[in-house]
């Protein structure tokens, strides 16, 4: 009888800790998928919807609305969308809109870097002031290669893009020489963000 008994609580006993085990898993499942995705918050965007249609990259501004977002880096196309990887539509808007960037990084090795920058629409490029390149209107997602000498140190690096109609993307990669391209806002042996 005492055997029985003690092989009864046994019983019972697993099947709680198996039931108290579904429950935690359970339990951590809903809180990773109800917390909210993040990222290192190195890159400011200044994206403003614009009131009416744009077609060039510097036609006047009619702002409507004005957010920032904060991202890892300037990776913004995901299925021919302004979208980031992880965060999904950080725009909120699908057309008629700037992102401005301005940030400032620290070039550990002096040298010709080359900035890679994709973009479905426009786009331009200034390091110190200085305009590297541009494309002012309308395209379909292209990468176009922008040459300059940077000397060791900090600059200050603005960009700004458009997105038109239809689809949008804004990428942004950056290289010392012959290296590996990195992305922009992601630290390598040549530069520091």
């Amino acid at each position: 009888m005492a055997i029985q008994s003690f092989i009864n609580k046994a019983t019972l006993l697993n099947k709680n800790s198996i039931f108290t085990a579904l429950i935690i898993v359970v339990a951590i499942l809903i809180l990773v998928r109800i917390a909210p995705v993040t990222v290192d918050p190195v890159v400011k965007l200044v994206i403003s919807k614009n009131r009416v249609s744009i077609g060039n990259i510097y036609q006047p501004r009619d702002i409507e609305f004005t957010r920032e977002v904060m991202v890892d880096r300037l990776n913004l196309l995901e299925k021919s969308r302004f979208s980031h990887p992880k965060l999904g539509n950080i725009a909120t808007y699908s057309d008629d809109f700037f992102v401005d960037v301005n940030h400032t990084i620290t070039i550990k090795q002096a040298d010709t870097y080359r900035f890679l920058m994709g973009s479905d629409d426009g786009f331009s490029l200034r390091i110190d002031g200085k305009l590297i390149c541009e494309h002012l209107s309308d395209r379909p997602y292209s990468v176009q290669v922008c040459m300059t000498h940077l000397s060791e140190g900090q600059h200050q690096v603005s960009m700004s893009y458009f997105q038109g109609f239809g689809n949008s993307g804004f990428t942004v990669q950056y290289a010392r020489g012959d290296e590996k391209p990195n992305w922009f806002g992601d630290d390598s042996k040549s530069v520091k963000f």
